[in-house]
């Protein structure tokens, strides 16, 4: 018993770290590949400081991990299969959309860019998807 509580904890306070809807798309882009704040920055349409707000508390959590390149400090998920793992959550979505056809034409598209295959993971791609 006292290991399904600490478990559960545990899963508890994993899924608090990614449960808000710009780090689930900061883990999704760093999917596609490695992104500094300045490209996460355009890619949410949100402000620099807020970015980094967000990508402290998945350090915390070590879902993602830092690599420094001269001044510019470029990021990356521990363990990638995260990314795979959250959009299978989309099916779970899709259950309860038969009637919604702007959510499920919005989990499609989601899908299309998610699941795009990483080009260079070690590269800032400066994309705007």
């Amino acid at each position: 018993m006292p290991s399904r509580k600490l478990i559960s904890e545990k899963m508890a306070e994993f899924l608090s770290a990614i449960a808000h809807q710009h780090r689930i798309r900061i883990i999704e882009e760093l999917h596609v590949c490695e992104q500094n704040v300045n490209s996460l920055q355009a890619i949410l349409g949100t402000s620099h400081s807020v970015v980094s707000q967000h990508l402290s508390i998945l350090r915390a959590k070590k879902v993602v991990k830092q690599r420094k390149e001269g001044n510019q400090v470029y990021y990356q998920l521990t363990q990638p299969e995260l990314a795979n793992w959250l959009l299978q959550g989309l099916a779970y979505l899709e259950g309860g959309l038969q009637s919604d056809e702007v959510i499920r034409s919005a989990v499609n598209e989601v899908k299309t860019i998610w699941t795009q295959t990483p080009d260079s993971p070690f590269k800032d791609s400066g994309s705007n998807i």
